[in-house]
């Protein structure tokens, strides 16, 4: 048998590595990344919010150490010990985002699909800030429905209907584990999700010189819920809840980003099940059962998914079932409570007090 010259297998290793990923059990995936769209308010917020820059690259940490630490343990000592690593690395002030390839080597293997997924949709909320960060634009609604229309015309886009995140997807034989047993680092999580959801009605009050003078305290309320967690908190912090106004005047967008919220604890919940997926080919096979709820691509033009939609009164409220949040416990303000000075943590920590709890 004609061997092959050594360049060439080297060459043809090189273009696997540069085009597809092998799966934990020996699959192998196509493998790409996408460059946000295109503008002057490209790096607005890097320029001109910076702390809140900073804080995006902890949260981006955060939720790539989680996953790969529960695939690895769940042992709670060794859970608590990461989630407080987390918080270190958070009020560090990292400078740069985080590589969650390198932090979350196994996860970004076993399902790339999602964490494709995932990139896409963690590119269209630092778009978004971007945009309402950059002074270089000036009509800003008609410049961010051609960053959504590009952002939903992809193959990996979440969607934008609203799902049934208190219902169906909050069924699943693992659904709600993780909140029930990491209760702390499952509210920290959550606390991510705020920060991001009320930042946008921060945005819409002004231009980026207002919103320096605006998002201290709204960083420093979310700095409270770091330092201790608001346990109290049942279900995730939803767009309609910390950005009314931005959910109201952009409802697909807010859709996307709760749905994008959710899939991460579904995620999340899978992962603290070893009994149920044992192994990671389990593991993968629940993940990819769950993903193809949340694509566009799968609502649009035929709906494979209609049975996962919100209920029409839900839709109306814009938070799920909305009817069901009575039953949610103490619920999360909005940012302009926290600006107002009428909001506090529900822990009752003052927001700019202490360090993390050890």
């Amino acid at each position: 048998m004609k061997q092959r010259p050594l360049f060439l297998i080297t060459l043809s290793l090189v273009l696997v590595l540069m085009t597809g990923v092998l799966t934990t059990y020996g699959q192998w995936v196509t493998r790409d990344e996408r460059w946000p769209t295109r503008g002057p308010w490209l790096w607005a917020v890097y320029q001109e919010l910076p702390q809140f820059y900073r804080e995006l690259n902890g949260i981006d940490f955060g939720h790539a150490y989680l996953a790969e630490t529960l695939l690895h343990t769940q042992d709670p000592q060794q859970v608590e010990q990461a989630r407080l690593e987390v918080l270190d690395f958070i009020f560090s002030a990292p400078s740069v985002p985080p590589d969650e390839d390198m932090i979350a080597p196994t996860l970004t293997r076993m399902t790339w699909e999602a964490q494709k997924a995932f990139n896409w949709a963690h590119t269209l909320h630092r778009t978004v800030y971007d945009l309402y960060a950059s002074d270089q634009v000036t009509d800003k609604e008609s410049v961010l429905r051609k960053i959504f229309a590009d952002y939903i015309a992809k193959p990996e886009a979440i969607t934008s209907h609203r799902l049934d995140l208190h219902g169906k997807l909050w069924s699943f034989p693992e659904s709600q584990s993780f909140r029930n047993k990491f209760r702390k680092f499952n509210v920290q999580i959550w606390s991510y999700h705020w920060l991001q959801a009320a930042t946008y009605d921060v945005q819409l009050l002004g231009n980026a010189a207002r919103q320096r003078e605006l998002m201290p305290k709204l960083i420093s309320h979310y700095h409270g819920y770091l330092k201790q967690p608001p346990v109290e908190w049942q279900f995730m912090p939803m767009m309609a809840e910390g950005a009314p106004k931005f959910a109201a005047r952009f409802p697909e967008i807010a859709a996307v980003f709760d749905n994008l919220h959710m899939l991460h604890d579904n995620i999340d919940d899978i992962l603290s099940r070893p009994d149920l997926y044992p192994t990671l080919e389990a593991k993968r096979a629940a993940i990819l059962k769950i993903l193809p709820i949340y694509l566009h691509r799968n609502h649009v033009p035929v709906d494979q998914y209609a049975a996962y939609h919100a209920p029409a009164e839900a839709e109306h409220a814009g938070m799920g079932r909305g009817g069901d949040m009575k039953d949610m416990g103490p619920r999360p303000p909005a940012a302009q409570e926290v600006l107002a000075g009428t909001a506090s943590t529900s822990s009752g920590v003052k927001p700019d007090s202490g360090h993390p709890s050890h």
